[in-house]
């Protein structure tokens, strides 16, 4: 499925100078909150450091804020997109989380982020 106006998809990100090619191991997810909230995830393992890590992470949550607005017809805020890194032994990992109100949300998001994560 195409989701317009997403021109790039992750992988793209991944060829970027700021990345080290090769590394990164691209997970994609949901959780339910104990407050029955569902929340949607990309995950990204493999990264070289906590800049490449945020860099990553920031790119991530420009191209779900921009999926986001077009699919509300609204303005979406920053703050609706969350970016979390942290080291995992001795790599970095990032993720980029939308936190949604109802499992029918979260599989239309996840839709959304299997088909952005893919190849």
């Amino acid at each position: 499925m195409q989701f317009p106006p997403l021109r790039r998809r992750l992988r793209a990100h991944f060829e970027e100078p700021n990345v080290t090619p090769g590394r990164q191991r691209v997970y994609v997810g949901k959780r339910r909150l104990d407050d029955g909230w569902v929340m949607a995830i990309v995950r990204i393992d493999g990264c070289t450091d906590a800049e490449e890590a945020m860099w990553l992470g920031q790119r991530i949550r420009a191209d779900v804020l921009t999926h986001l607005r077009f699919i509300n017809q609204d303005h979406v805020p920053v703050e609706a997109v969350n970016i979390e890194i942290g080291k995992v032994e001795r790599e970095w990992a990032v993720a980029v989380s939308v936190t949604l109100i109802s499992l029918e949300e979260a599989a239309r998001m996840m839709e959304f982020l299997e088909a952005y994560a893919s190849v």
